[in-house]
Parts: C-alpha cells; structure tokens; sequence
C-alpha cells in the first residue's frame, strides 16, 4: 500500500470526522495553514494535527523506536541470509524499556543470536540465550525451512489515559504557529487520535475532562478513529 502524504493523512482524517461530527453547512476548501477551510455564513480555518503518546524528537518515542526496529530487523535478516544457507523465520519482541540506541551494535547481536538457534527447534527461545541484548525481551524461531522466510517484530502494548497535559502543551505550539494562518472568521483545532496507530492510541476521557482554554482557536476537538470518540475539550 502507497504511504500517504501529510496532506493526504490530513484530508482522511477529516472526511472521517466529518461523518462523526455535525459541521455547520458550507463548502469545504482543502488548504494548507490551516489545512482546512469550511467556507459558509462564517469561514471557519481547521487545523488538523496528530496527538502522539510523546514528542517525535524523542528517540524513546515510539514513532522513532519502531523505524529503528524494523530497519534493524530488515538488515539482521539480510546479513544473516548472507552468511548462510539455512533460512529461519525470527520474531522478535523489543523492551520498551530499554529503547533501541545504536542499530549496528543490536544487529550484529542479532545475526550472532540466529547463527546460535539455527539448529534449535521451533519455540520460544529462553531469555538467557539473549541476555546480552537488553533491547530485547522476547525471540521464537520458526525452524522450518521456507521459500520466502520473514523476520517480524511483535510488539505488546498497555493502554494509557488521555494526558490533559500533553493536550495543552499541542494546543500551545498550535497557537504559536497560527499566525501563518489564512486569515478566517474563526479557527478550529482538530487533534486526531489514530487508533490505528501505537504511537497515539489512548483512552479520551469524555465526561469531567477539565477544560482547555485557548485565545485562538474556538473549538478544540479531539476525535479518535474507528470507535469514533469526540471530546470538545473547549
């Protein structure tokens, strides 16, 4: 499947809350700053922006550790394959406790720890086997030789509550770059939560959720996918 742009993302994710949620009539404009516009008896400016668990600059975030996970996967697999003949299938479980930080050092580990199985049987391999590789917690091996062998990452994720303080600290660097915006009767910011997505997934706490005040936007709503939940937070 063809990844999506920024704008595309941006404009699925508003004909998916404009199914869920009663917007005032008028014709819908797909802009950039703000990123929609819903011209009608007001023009209405729609930031639409995502709310990540924690902030993409951080290497621990998960956006970040699950690029590292598969590129380190995809190119343990290929050095492996390279150096032998008996093709084996690896799952591997990362510790989010011990978030990945040099890619070459747990590679190398990696292609030594499959070359050390490759004659084991089909199973759960014990964690002392990879107790020199702290970034991860769970391997299985599936012995059986195939045509098309795929080493995959398996991950265990718990649920979390809405942060309002993380919502807040969003609502802020939105009003910080809103002065780029087209200039509209009013604007509105739609924080979306993908469910689909591990990096944001989180319960939205609807009923006595504090609200947030902002001197830009008129409307803050945060709409998670699939379910749907819609929190007006002001």
């Amino acid at each position: 499947m063809k990844k999506m742009s920024t704008h595309e993302k941006e404009r699925h994710y508003f004909e998916m809350f404009r199914k869920d949620y009663l917007l005032p009539p008028g014709t819908i404009i797909y802009y950039d700053k703000p990123d929609v516009i819903l011209e009608g008896e007001r023009k209405i400016g729609i930031e639409i922006t995502n709310f990540y668990l924690e902030k993409g600059e951080l290497l621990e975030s998960e956006q970040r550790q699950r690029d590292l996970r598969d590129a380190i996967i995809s190119d343990a697999q290929r050095m492996y394959e390279a150096r032998n003949k008996k093709k084996i299938e690896v799952t591997i479980e990362f510790d989010k406790a011990n978030p990945i930080r040099g890619t070459r050092d747990v590679v190398q580990k990696l292609v030594a720890l499959a070359e050390q199985i490759k004659e084991y049987k089909t199973g759960q391999i014990g964690s002392h086997i990879f107790q020199n590789i702290p970034e991860v917690s769970y391997v299985y091996l599936c012995a059986e030789e195939c045509a098309t062998p795929k080493w995959r990452s398996v991950q265990v994720y718990s649920g979390s509550i809405m942060s309002r303080d993380n919502l807040i600290r969003i609502v802020r660097d939105k009003e910080e770059s809103s002065q780029q915006y087209k200039k509209c009767d009013s604007f509105w910011l739609l924080i979306v939560v993908d469910f689909m997505d591990r990096a944001q997934d989180q319960e939205i706490q609807i009923d006595g959720f504090g609200k947030v005040e902002s001197d830009v936007f008129e409307k803050i709503i945060v709409y998670k996918t699939t379910f749907p939940h819609v929190l007006e937070a002001k």
